[in-house]
């Protein structure tokens, strides 16, 4: 079993690496198609993944305040599902 106190492994920082810049490519290229998110422009700081890689936290907020951060979660959560879908075309294992 694994030691809570340790942090996470060089496969997580690498995996949670790869998805935040598939999800940083999503969001800049426009991909999700959502007339509200074209308006805002995003930062995704940090991917944090679980150590059985089965869960990813993303940790975003809008750019410059370019929108309001409780919207824009609520607005990517709405796409969660086209997001994981166009991620999982974007990321190479």
């Amino acid at each position: 079993m694994a030691d809570p106190r340790k942090g996470p492994s060089q496969r997580q920082l690498r995996i949670g690496e790869e998805i935040r810049h598939a999800i940083s490519d999503i969001l800049f290229r426009n991909e999700i198609h959502n007339p509200l998110l074209e308006t805002i422009s995003v930062t995704v700081s940090e991917v944090r993944i679980s150590p059985d890689l089965k869960n990813a936290t993303v940790f975003v907020e809008p750019l410059a305040g370019s929108g309001n951060p409780t919207k824009l979660i609520a607005m990517l959560n709405d796409q969660g599902t086209p997001i994981r879908k166009l991620i999982g075309k974007h990321l190479i294992l």
